[in-house]
């Protein structure tokens, strides 16, 4: 995460998470960007989480080594820092739980906020118990060793049909998960917020049997 300038990036977290997805994409879409929700296939393992920070992000791939002195998980655990989130990239793996109970636990005591992992992720009662939110493909009971390692950290991945950059901003909830690029990260929050207030009030219009089609003309919602 590039903190040449530096971010009060709890308060930001919690601004994004008074927010919803939905708002979020309605605004990336302004710029053009209209694929970076990750595809339906990711979800949540609590509905109940909201999930935001910057990314950092991780690329792993199958390898069959057991070698202890070449696997670099725990490394990437060590280089966590407080607010992130995790975006695990597994170049499609479907044999392996790359992300289990004793990695939440080192990522929540480095004082990363959650996960997002595109692939298979195990011991999900145990991070359900200890609250970690995290967003995954499958559960899977299998161990990475002998079959997956990290190949490389902090690089760019792609996660969901998203290309994501370390401090690529990731927000989550129980519809879907955005990735908004670091670059406009606070010009993104901002509108969403704007988005909520609008549709706060077409809300209590609607509440007051006012007609919809003549609440989204008022509002500019066509």
């Amino acid at each position: 995460m590039d903190r040449e300038i530096e971010m009060d990036w709890p308060a930001i977290a919690e601004r994004f998470r008074q927010l919803y997805v939905p708002a979020v994409c309605d605004v990336l879409d302004r710029y053009g960007l209209r694929h970076q929700y990750l595809d339906h296939g990711i979800k949540p393992l609590d509905v109940r989480h909201r999930l935001a920070g910057p990314a950092f992000t991780i690329l792993g791939g199958p390898n069959a080594s057991t070698d202890t002195k070449q696997r670099i998980g725990p490394r990437v655990i060590d280089s966590f820092e407080p607010g992130v989130v995790a975006v695990y990239e597994t170049l499609g793996d479907e044999t392996t739980g790359v992300w289990g109970e004793l990695w939440s636990a080192g990522a929540a005591q480095r004082g990363c906020v959650g996960a997002v992992v595109d692939g298979g992720i195990r011991d999900t009662a145990f991070i359900r118990t200890a609250n970690f939110p995290i967003f995954y493909r499958f559960a899977c009971p299998a161990d990475a060793v002998g079959r997956f390692s990290v190949i490389d950290y902090r690089c760019p991945v792609s996660v969901g049909g998203v290309r994501v950059h370390p401090g690529d901003y990731v927000f989550g909830d129980e519809d879907g998960v955005a990735i908004i690029p670091a670059a406009i990260t606070m010009e993104v929050l901002v509108q969403a917020e704007e988005v909520r207030t609008t549709e706060d009030r077409i809300r209590g219009e609607i509440s007051a049997d006012k007609s919809l089609a003549d609440l989204y003309r008022e509002f500019g919602r066509f």
